[in-house]
């Protein structure tokens, strides 16, 4: 059976679940077909093969408290998959268990990134927080509190509401530890279906990496960089907190988001 994405999220599981090996022999054999059809996620498997890698032989270990949370979902998951019906055990059990190797693998990820020189050792990275924008989701998406808002706030700073003004869709949250800093992120789902993720830092303002350039986008000022991976990254600080958009996605669109909440606030 040949195997599609229905949304990046799933996408993000099926990649992890090649690197991890935790798909069935049949499984991974659609997995593998699919990957081999698309240069982009055959590219992105081997990326986070080497980062997993990397992590296995000299790279820090993954938080206790993160890794007894995703044991913890991953147990839920397994829960639910006994109790489904025959014929969607199957994909029930393989969706949860890819859903926590997932965060791992993307735990991982990050924690490897925010030791890297760009960021310096042990520290809150910038670019590393712009690479969730391929993370799954942990939680469900937020509501909205009112036309501006949704209802979720983390370290004083509340996520702005996009789908009045640019039709984007909350769709999912996480929280992680980038060097030692703890983060949240929401994700959207844009106009032209690509995916934005938007993280607040926790603590006080992050260094701003060497390649991010200065803009003002309608009055506010913003900084903003590319990655290798095509994300367009903006990033501000509101209220004292470091905040980080990221999408592949053209890098005014982005600017745009970034600037908006601080174009609503009242004078």
């Amino acid at each position: 059976m040949q195997y599609s994405p229905r949304s990046e999220e799933d996408k993000a599981r099926a990649i992890t679940s090649l690197v991890d090996g935790t798909a069935s022999d049949s499984e991974r054999a659609a997995l593998e077909e699919w990957a081999g059809r698309n240069p982009e996620i055959a590219r992105e498997v081997e990326k986070q093969r080497h980062v997993a890698h990397e992590l296995r032989t000299s790279g820090p270990p993954i938080p206790p408290r993160l890794l007894a949370h995703l044991q913890e979902r991953n147990a839920a998951g397994r829960r639910e998959a006994a109790d489904a019906p025959t014929p969607r055990r199957w994909l029930a059990g393989w969706r949860a268990g890819a859903v926590a190797a997932a965060a791992v693998v993307v735990a991982a990820v990050v924690v490897v990134l925010a030791t890297k020189p760009f960021s310096g050792a042990a520290r809150p990275s910038i670019p590393a927080a712009a690479q969730l924008a391929f993370a799954p989701s942990t939680t469900s998406a937020p509501t909205a509190k009112n036309s501006r808002l949704l209802d979720v706030s983390y370290a004083g700073i509340t996520y702005p509401n996009y789908r009045p003004q640019f039709g984007a869709i909350p769709t999912g949250q996480r929280l992680d530890s980038i060097g030692g800093r703890e983060a949240l992120t929401v994700f959207y789902r844009l106009r032209d279906g690509s995916r934005l993720s938007y993280t607040v830092f926790s603590g006080p303002p992050v260094p701003l990496p060497r390649a991010a350039r200065a803009v003002v986008f309608k009055g506010v000022p913003l900084r903003t960089f590319s990655t290798g991976s095509r994300l367009s990254v903006v990033t501000l600080v509101r209220y004292g907190r470091t905040c980080v958009l990221a999408a592949q996605t053209p890098r005014d669109v982005v600017l745009g988001l970034a600037a908006a909440p601080v174009l609503a606030q009242p004078i």
